[in-house]
């Protein structure tokens, strides 16, 4: 049986000291037929072990349904990795920031008012206990004490930037351990007391986080934990990036020198992250920062050494050279050739699907005297649409929203008025003088919910009543009788023989051939905001904010053939729309910023 132990200053397995260099690379962001290209390259960087978060919202997408089959059996990753002779590290949550929407929360936990999440909460413990004994019986078979390639599996995550609760902490660590996780639980947290103090139990091994100042962090770490080896459970060497803020890159030779300065002292430092994959459908998170809301971008690119499409950056060369010159050993031959990539020229469009004509076909009815959430409704993700009617002044007045999670299209009486977001102040839009039945619809996004930070509990959708206040007499009425329907964009239209209707949320399909199978980027033109699909897979979002402007396609979801692209999108204010299928991945405009923090 084979075995891991920590000493005071190393890493032994079975009896041999090691030292584990290792690189976070999510499944659930690269496609099943992507992971051995990406688990060989992480070996060729000098890598022995490759890192994992699990997520919850995944794999239990409504409350007591499980699914860890096909693109989600992470089993089936973990003999992938073995196979590129690389250790695994695993960290189960139940939650993982990951810049993944609600930190991999599931939605439905919103469902429950009085529920404090990360907390010793019973109604949250007994949701957190089934689904890590789901997770812990698949992964045991797979520890190395039981033959497998398991070393290490994370307790929470970065609890010390979100809570105090050491009872749920304990309560986690007791259903691991029962669940026969027999190899080091770890912690992971910022460089700074106050951090680990909360996030951390005292006979838990302690690993830390940080961007650039190795000595800072270190030297921390080893006054803090004398006890057990240095880890780095995360070495930032790039940055997430979100929409409506430039691409964030950091310069190559300081990252270097920091990857070096980190293997020469610590026995255990993880990239985060080596590769970062894509973040498809509806499931980038959000950022609250300084009162405003920031969208996480569908790329997690995240200026790896791995590109998101797969390919070795200068990022990861320069990598490499550290790697194998501290360990010393020469660099390997090259690897693989990087996947292949093509345009696709012949794209022919097919029609287009107004929304609000197709309700009934793309979601279901919810009737009520008042606002719902989007999850009160029983829904996760995507759109939701309100719907209402109510006697206007002749005087005319002003809707009144309550707060918009996070942006609201708002339609009186059929045409578009205005698009509030959740960071504008003002979130009222004028009425004409009317005294006969105004219609009112309100198309709101979910555009990620919050990953980190004290401010998780997101709850989509329109948060609060809508208002009509009256000029004449600036009387203020809470509008009711609410027609709600939900639109998480699962079920496409069939029909697309709508014409165009500018400023009005529709869908636009293309149809393409492909003859030869290889990787390509969608880029969107003149289109808004919305999602666009291939063959009926959620890519993701597309926004013209920037800085991303195309979405990765990978190759598997293609087929030879006819293939079939629709586009969602928000408001098209004209019909100088298209989209194009090239061969480069655009991720820097608007701006480019080059950030050495």
């Amino acid at each position: 049986m084979s075995s891991v132990q920590l000493t005071a200053d190393k890493i032994l397995i079975d009896g041999q000291e090691t030292r584990i260099i290792s690189g976070s690379l999510h499944y659930f962001r690269v496609l099943p037929e992507y992971w051995r290209d990406r688990l060989e390259k992480l070996a060729e960087l000098g890598c022995n072990t490759v890192d994992t978060y699990i997520a919850w919202n995944l794999h239990e997408r409504e409350e007591g349904r499980f699914d860890f089959s096909g693109a989600l059996d992470f089993t089936k990753f973990f003999e992938e990795a073995k196979k590129a002779g690389l250790y695994v590290i695993v960290r189960p949550g139940p939650y993982i920031c990951s810049e993944w929407e609600f930190g991999g929360l599931p939605w439905w936990l919103l469902r429950y008012p009085n529920m404090a999440l990360r907390a010793n909460d019973k109604n949250f413990m007994r949701k957190v206990q089934k689904y890590l004994k789901r997770v812990c019986a698949l992964i045991k078979p797979y520890l190395i004490t039981n033959g497998g390639n398991i070393i290490f599996v994370q307790l929470e995550n970065e609890y010390g930037s979100f809570g105090t609760d050491k009872n749920y902490l304990c309560e986690l660590k007791s259903i691991l351990l029962g669940s026969g996780i027999d190899v080091p639980l770890f912690t992971s947290d910022g460089d700074a007391k106050f951090l680990m103090d909360n996030g951390t139990l005292p006979d838990v091994w302690k690993t830390v986080n940080y961007r650039s100042e190795t000595v800072k962090a270190l030297d921390f770490l080893t006054e803090y934990q004398k006890d057990l080896p240095v880890g780095i459970g995360e070495l930032w060497n790039g940055r997430a990036s979100r929409w409506g803020q430039a691409y964030y890159h950091r310069e190559v030779e300081g990252i270097a020198e920091t990857l070096r300065d980190a293997i020469e002292r610590a026995p255990y430092v993880n990239l985060y992250m080596f590769h970062g994959g894509t973040s498809f459908g509806f499931m980038n998170g959000g950022v609250i920062e300084n009162g405003r809301y920031y969208a996480q971008m569908t790329s997690y690119d995240v200026d790896a050494p791995l590109n998101e499409c797969g390919d070795r950056t200068q990022k990861y060369y320069a990598e490499q050279n550290v790697i194998h010159k501290v360990i010393g050993k020469k660099n390997p031959p090259a690897g693989s050739a990087e996947i292949k990539k093509a345009s696709f020229k012949t794209i022919s469009f097919q029609g287009i699907c107004q929304m609000f004509g197709h309700l009934e076909e793309l979601g279901d009815e919810v009737i009520s005297p008042k606002i719902l959430t989007m999850e009160e409704t029983g829904q996760g993700y995507g759109y939701i649409l309100y719907s209402t009617e109510f006697v206007g002044s002749k005087s005319g007045g002003k809707l009144i929203l309550p707060e918009v999670r996070d942006s609201a299209l708002v339609y009186i009486d059929g045409i578009y008025r205005k698009t509030v977001s959740r960071n504008d102040e003002d979130k009222s839009i004028d009425v004409d003088s009317s005294v006969t039945n105004v219609k009112v619809d309100i198309l709101v996004v979910n555009l990620g919910r919050v990953n980190y930070g004290p401010k998780l509990s997101d709850r989509k959708g329109l948060v609060g009543d809508v208002l009509f206040y009256e000029n004449e007499y600036k009387l203020q009425s809470i509008l009711h009788n609410w027609r709600i329907v939900t639109l998480p964009l699962i079920k496409l239209p069939q029909n697309y023989d709508d014409g165009f209707q500018e400023n009005m949320p529709a869908f636009y399909r293309y149809s393409f051939q492909v003859d030869t199978l290889a990787d390509t980027f969608v880029l969107t033109k003149n289109f808004s905001r919305g999602a666009v699909f291939i063959n009926g897979f959620n890519l993701g979002r597309h926004w013209n904010i920037g800085p991303q402007k195309t979405l990765y396609l990978p190759a598997p979801l293609l087929k030879k053939g006819p293939n079939e692209i629709i586009v969602f999108d928000e408001r098209v204010e004209n019909t100088d729309f298209g989209i194009e299928l090239i061969d480069e991945h655009l991720l820097t405009g608007p701006g480019y910023l080059s950030a050495g923090d």
